[in-house]
This record gives structure tokens, sequence and C-alpha cells, in this order.
């Protein structure tokens, strides 16, 4: 019996699209099978962030706005992708999110889609302010081994 659970995420084509050029890159295409490996690879990301409490830096034009009220959102009509991850993620995601599985996957997905292509999105704020990332060695203070070994990969693969 695997350890793994499927897990399949409501996200927005704009994100999908946007795994699956990471996807490309990182597993030489981007059939279902490489979006679900590039997908945990990036939750795993997002996850070591989040408990590494980091977090992009969202600047409006009257200075930084918090998390809760300023949403990324990347576009288009909602799609479904799957993805795998095992039960002590899901729970690890759970903790640190403070939601159920499948919005805590959902938001880590975007934080570590975040993080590894912060130079290629165009980020808006609600008013019309740039969403620059914060100025830190991501890589440095991301929590997790597995979480540092996917973010080292997907660098190399996208050669940044």
């Amino acid at each position: 019996m695997s350890d793994k659970e499927s897990v399949n995420l409501r996200i927005e084509q704009g994100l999908k699209d946007t795994v699956a050029n990471v996807a490309i890159n990182l597993e030489g295409d981007s059939r279902p099978s490489d979006l679900s490996k590039t997908a945990r690879k990036l939750i795993l990301i997002g996850l070591g962030a989040r408990q590494a409490n980091i977090e992009p830096d969202i600047v409006g034009p009257l200075g930084v706005i918090p998390r809760p009220f300023a949403e990324i959102s990347f576009g288009g009509e909602k799609v479904t992708m799957g993805t795998q991850l095992r039960a002590e993620t899901l729970e690890e995601l759970q903790a640190a999110f403070e939601t159920k599985k499948h919005p805590a996957a959902r938001e880590a997905l975007r934080l570590g889609l975040i993080i590894v292509q912060s130079d290629n999105l165009k980020m808006e704020g609600p008013l019309g302010g740039p969403r620059p990332f914060a100025n830190i060695n991501v890589e440095e203070h991301v929590v997790g081994e597995e979480a540092r070994q996917a973010l080292h990969e997907i660098k190399a693969a996208l050669d940044i």
C-alpha cells in the first residue's frame, strides 16, 4: 500500500499553465504525471517557506499590504490538477496554513511557484502596485531537506 494520497486541486488555468512551463523545464514535458511531480515539489517548497515564515512582500501605493488582504491571482477559469502527497506532508500543510488539506496544498503551490518564478511573474496588488518577493535567500531559510532539494532542482532546471 502506498503512503501517498492523491490530492486534486481546483486552481486557475494561469496557475496550471505556469506549473506546466516549470514542468517542461524540469521533467521534459507537461503530461499529467509531469505536472503532478512538479506540483508536488512546488508544494514542498511552499510548505518549507511557510514553516520558515517566508512570505512575499506585497507592496501597494501606501506600503506593504498584509497577505490576507492581498491575494495573488494567476487568472483564468478554474481547472483541476492532481498530485500525490505523503500523509505527513498533508498534516504539515494543514498545520502550517491552518486550513483543510486542499486549500493548504493550493496555497503552498502558489507560494512555491512565486518563489521559483518571482522574476518571471507579473504580480500586481489590489490597487495596482508591484508585488516583489522579499529580498531573502530563500534557499538558506526554507525549512525541510526535501523542500531545499526541490528548490535547488527546480532552480537548476530553470537556470536561475
